[in-house]
């Protein structure tokens, strides 16, 4: 009896590790701590711009970044409903909490179903989570690998702004949205370009933030009146940013401001899968 019971434990641990086939075929993984559904992300490269500094004008040189292993990145947005059970295990409180400030994550000012993707987190409140889940948030090249998807078009699905992939200020109305209702990009990541920014690491403590936002414009207008069409281009664009302190660091936070999970696998997790 003793031995079935092991034999039983083994085979729904491995079954946890090995994770699931998505309808695509893609691997998925799902974290035991909070539930968030991980895609695998192959191997592989992708060209983007580095900054440098030549004679103090920042220019940028084109490279080739090459992932020999790949990593699990959360399909969505960390939601309402996970921010909310690891509130409940941890007993954490937000900064914005602890501030004292009239909105917070569970209060942003609009209404929020726990499918919503969790803001007025900071950078701060993120790590709490994170340290909690087992889990990080991406590095910007790590970031921008998954979300283009092996797509060398401007967006990850084309050269042309499309709302089917896309919660931004024209069709979000007020406020978030539930995640994973937009089309998602070849590797089955959803909401990479708007409903929340998404944090990433841009070196050491230095973090930024990537895909725009539901706030975020597709177009906007100039002084001179000209209209540009890259405003949420610019959230995806190859360009790195440079390793210097931002507003972004350690508490800027609000209603726009979200994340994504990342899960580098350990030697032998990564056999597993």
């Amino acid at each position: 009896m003793r031995f079935i019971l092991l034999l039983v434990i083994t085979l729904l641990l491995n079954s946890t590790l090995r994770g699931q086939e998505s309808a695509l075929g893609n691997k998925l993984w799902t974290n035991p701590k909070d539930g968030m559904t991980f895609v695998w992300i192959p191997s592989g490269s992708f060209e983007i711009e580095i900054p440098y500094d030549s004679a103090g004008t920042i220019k940028y040189s084109i490279e080739k970044k090459s992932f020999t292993e790949g990593f699990w990145l959360g399909q969505t947005e960390v939601t309402v409903r996970q921010f909310q059970n690891f509130v409940k295990e941890t007993g954490h409180v937000t900064d914005a909490e602890k501030d004292g400030s009239s909105y917070n994550w569970r209060n942003p000012g609009f209404k929020q179903k726990k499918e919503h993707p969790v803001v007025y987190v900071s950078y701060k409140d993120v790590e709490a989570y994170t340290h909690w889940a087992g889990v990080d948030i991406p590095h910007e090249n790590e970031w921008l690998y998954a979300c283009k998807a092996g797509i060398s078009k401007r967006f990850y699905w084309g050269d042309e702004f499309d709302e089917k992939y896309v919660w931004y200020r024209g069709n979000s109305m007020n406020g978030t949205k539930p995640v994973g209702e937009k089309l998602p990009n070849r590797w089955e990541l959803y909401d990479m370009v708007g409903n929340v920014w998404e944090f990433v690491h841009i070196c050491d403590s230095i973090v930024g933030l990537r895909g725009g936002a539901w706030t975020r414009c597709n177009e906007a207008s100039g002084r001179t009146g000209s209209t540009y069409d890259n405003i949420i281009y610019g959230t995806v664009s190859p360009r790195m940013m440079r390793c210097v302190k931002t507003i972004f660091q350690p508490n800027n936070l609000d209603d726009d401001r979200g994340f994504r999970c990342i899960k580098r696998p350990d030697p032998e997790f990564s056999k597993s899968n």
